[in-house]
């Protein structure tokens, strides 16, 4: 009992139109589309009965044709009974034939990570005559939308681990990365019974499974916002590097709500329409990068224009006093500089400096000579007025 392999490959429609009648996907699959009930297909291009009820319940000698990019599933009272993800065609047996099997994965990505799920989920004994068959959708299911009505918080690495602030909205893409998961922990029932909708696409409102997981992403994005900022890049490269962030947002889900070992689905892709800080966090931005500014040559450079346009006003103002101030305060400066630059000597820092010491020696007054001679002039004078009466008491005792 199982299913045999009548023929694999891409050109699996062509054999296909061989036979009367198959099963296969719905035509009205869409991007959206995450499992869909199988239709039976009448050959030379008659259109699919989908509107028949149980029209998608399986009996001995039914026939299936598997597309790339879908996987086959049987399920009889919520338990798995067949899956095949190998494409190609294949019939259904009830008879005890040795080559029938219950599973094909191929040699791809699906056979090592179903062999676990199919182990832990198939049907336990024998499938009776009431199995439903389902086409689950491979491909990426594109264009699901999020959006943060408010500002998200979350640790920006090349802002010191500050705490910023951030709205965005834009659309992900999943895919299916184990079938047997999704249908057991993630389908509605009433979809696997047979009593839901024929085709089940996200996308469409849905109460359930669609604000689940729009609450998850949501959930995880300032975990991936942060995670993408520790490896030097800010957010504003996001949308050049959507699958990397993509990794990031894939790692958070995981670890915040077990996607893909509980659901079986994983983030491929995420593409923001707009990533935008609030007013605080920007303003807080704007600080942390003048501060950077301020350090190191940039920092000195900045401190040595402000003592040069400080030496030019206290020249203005012509007092000497104004320039042996602006002399400390080039001490002071260069203190401050050597905490931002690395020790050594700098040719243009010393003859910066040998030149503004030049500068406030050349501003210090020099007396003039003529200045010096007249003040050495009263001296003289004195000197002879009281040399004259010592002269007069010396004649008057020779006589």
């Amino acid at each position: 009992m199982g299913f045999l392999k009548a023929f694999g490959g891409a050109l699996s429609g062509s054999f296909a139109n061989q036979w009367l009648e198959y099963m296969a996907p719905p035509a009205n699959m869409t991007d959206h589309t995450l499992i869909a009930r199988a239709v039976p297909v009448k050959s030379k291009g008659s259109e699919n009965n989908d509107g028949e009820e149980n029209a998608n319940v399986i009996t001995n000698g039914s026939k299936f044709l598997v597309p790339e990019g879908t996987c086959l599933i049987t399920v009889e009272n919520g338990g798995i009974t067949g899956v095949i993800s190998d494409p190609g065609g294949y019939t259904y047996t009830t008879e005890n034939n040795p080559e029938a099997k219950s599973m094909f994965s191929g040699d791809g990505f699906f056979a090592s990570t179903f062999g676990q799920s199919w182990n832990q989920f198939k049907f336990g004994g024998q499938p009776g005559n009431q199995q439903f068959a389902f086409y689950v959708n491979l491909k990426d299911i594109l264009g699901l939308r999020y959006g943060t009505q408010n500002p998200i918080r979350y640790k920006d690495a090349n802002y010191a681990n500050t705490m910023l602030a951030v709205t965005s909205n834009g659309t992900y893409t999943l895919k299916v990365v184990d079938p047997i998961l999704m249908i057991k922990n993630l389908i509605p029932a009433d979809v696997i019974s047979g009593q839901g909708r024929a085709i089940f696409d996200l996308g469409e409102g849905d109460g359930g499974v669609e604000d689940g997981l729009f609450a998850g992403f949501i959930g995880s994005l300032a975990a991936a916002l942060s995670a993408y900022t520790k490896g030097g890049k800010s957010i504003d490269d996001i949308q050049g590097g959507t699958v990397e962030f993509a990794k990031n947002m894939n790692e958070a889900v995981e670890a915040n709500y077990q996607w893909g070992t509980k659901y079986g689905i994983q983030i491929v892709n995420v593409q923001p329409m707009g990533l935008d800080w609030d007013e605080q966090s920007v303003e807080l931005i704007n600080k942390f990068n003048t501060g950077n500014l301020m350090q190191g040559g940039v920092g000195a450079a900045y401190a040595q224009t402000q003592i040069a346009e400080g030496f030019n006003a206290a020249g203005n103002n012509g007092g000497a006093g104004n320039m042996m101030g602006m002399g400390m305060g080039v001490g002071m400066m260069g203190g401050m500089a050597g905490v931002t630059q690395p020790m050594g000597t700098n040719p243009v820092t010393a003859q910066q400096n040998a030149a503004a010491a030049a500068g406030v020696a050349a501003a210090q007054p020099t007396p003039a000579p003529e200045a010096s001679a007249a003040k050495e002039a009263p001296v003289e004078e004195k000197t002879a007025e009281e040399e004259k009466p010592a002269e007069d008491d010396k004649a008057e005792k020779a006589e």
